[in-house]
């Protein structure tokens, strides 16, 4: 029993093989990245004479609209417009939130008047889609108005 102990050491010593974990050369990484910069507020955002799209101006809102989603302040109507649900009560944070309500309701509107003329529908009715899908689209927890204007969390 002892031999064998021995023997079943010294195999596994014996099997053991060194491994070199340095390189002759130092390592070398590629990386590529791409980092966009949004600026808050202000009147940087681009040239005087340069205008967002529609589709700029709803992305550069796209993460303060889903925070104010994610706090319950703010709802998807069945109008397609955001609706402030509840006020904060911080005045700063209230006329953030309100801020924030205007410019997502007034690119709406533009995308609205646009994909509207795009698609040879009225505005109302392009307005309408876009709630269902916004409503489709939402996260649980999220408030949302059904057509018939209830509204709930999703």
């Amino acid at each position: 029993m002892r031999w064998g102990l021995i023997l079943g050491l010294g195999i596994c010593l014996g099997g053991c093989a060194s491994v070199q974990l340095d390189t002759p050369e130092p390592l070398q990484v590629d990386i590529h990245m791409k980092v966009d910069v949004e600026q808050k507020g202000g009147d940087g955002e681009k040239g005087k004479n340069e205008t967002l799209s529609v589709a700029e101006e709803r992305r550069m809102l796209s993460h303060q609209v889903q925070v104010l989603k994610n706090d319950h302040r703010v709802g998807e109507s069945a109008d397609g417009t955001l609706i402030l649900k509840e006020i904060p009560k911080d005045e700063t944070y209230a006329e953030y939130a309100k801020t924030v309500v205007t410019k997502e309701n007034g690119t709406r509107a533009k995308l609205f008047q646009e994909k509207a003329s795009l698609e040879g529908k009225s505005e109302a009715q392009y307005a309408k889609e876009f709630a269902e899908r916004a409503r489709e689209a939402s996260y649980p927890g999220e408030w949302v108005q059904e057509e018939s204007g209830k509204w709930r969390k999703k």
